[in-house]
C-alpha cells in the first residue's frame, strides 16, 4: 500500500481562498525571523490585502531545533481540532519564542515541553479544546507508534521538501519563490510591495 495522501490541500488559509494572487508563507515556529514576519503580516497586512490576496501559511519544522517539532505538532493539532483559533495560537507561540529557544529547553523533556505548550495554548483555547490537543499529543501505543500529529507532520515536511524550501521564512507568489521578500520588512514594506498586485512582476517598484 502506498503512503497516505492528505485529504485536503496543504497549508492554512489566513485569508479567503480564491484570489488569483496566492502568497505562501513557509514559517518555522522556533525561528525568530519567521515570528517577526508573521507578527508583521498579522498586524499590518492581512487586514489591508486579505480580500485581494490569498495568504497561505505552511509550517516548516527544522531538525536543528529539535524542540520545534513539539511546537509544530501542537500547532497542527490545534489546526485540526479548532481551526478558527489556529492563527491566534500560532501568533502566541511566535510571541513566546524565548520560552522555547534552544537554551530555554535544553534540559527539558518532551513531556515538559508539551506541558509548557499546553499552558500557552490555554491562553487561546478553551479548556475542552486544550484537553483535546493534549489527547492528540499523547502516544498512540508502544514503541514508535507516534501520536495523532505524526501523519500531519509527515505531510507538512514532505510538502516543504517537495517545494525545495530550506531556510525560513521563505515566501512564494503564485508558486514561485519571491526572493525579494525580507524577514526584516515592516508593514509598510509589505504594503508597498503588494500594492501593484503583480502589475510590476513583483519586482517591488514602489519599495
Amino acid at each position: 500500500m502506498s503512503p497516505p495522501l492528505p485529504p485536503t490541500r496543504p497549508g492554512f488559509d489566513l485569508s479567503p481562498a480564491g484570489s488569483p494572487i496566492v502568497v505562501e508563507l513557509f514559517l518555522d515556529l522556533i525561528c525568530p525571523y519567521s515570528a517577526r514576519m508573521f507578527a508583521t503580516l498579522h498586524a499590518s497586512v492581512l487586514g489591508q490585502f486579505g480580500d485581494r490576496v490569498s495568504f497561505v501559511l505552511h509550517q516548516v519544522p527544522q531538525p536543528w531545533h529539535p524542540q520545534g517539532s513539539y511546537l509544530h505538532e501542537a500547532a497542527l493539532c490545534v489546526r485540526a481540532a479548532c481551526p478558527a483559533k489556529y492563527a491566534a495560537f500560532f501568533l502566541s507561540v511566535c510571541a513566546a519564542f524565548d520560552q522555547f529557544s534552544d537554551a530555554a529547553t535544553l534540559d527539558q523533556s518532551r513531556a515538559q515541553i508539551y506541558a509548557e505548550i499546553l499552558r500557552l495554548a490555554a491562553e487561546t483555547l478553551s479548556e475542552p479544546e486544550v484537553a483535546q490537543v493534549k489527547s492528540m499529543l499523547g502516544l498512540a501505543g508502544a514503541g514508535n507508534s507516534g501520536n495523532q500529529a505524526t501523519q500531519l507532520m509527515k505531510w507538512a515536511v514532505k510538502h516543504h521538501r517537495t517545494r525545495g524550501v530550506h531556510v525560513t521564512p521563505t515566501v512564494f507568489v503564485n508558486g514561485l519563490e519571491a526572493g525579494i521578500v525580507s524577514s526584516g520588512w515592516t508593514g509598510e514594506h509589505w504594503v508597498q510591495w503588494l500594492a501593484p498586485l503583480g502589475a510590476d512582476g513583483w519586482q517591488g517598484s514602489l519599495l
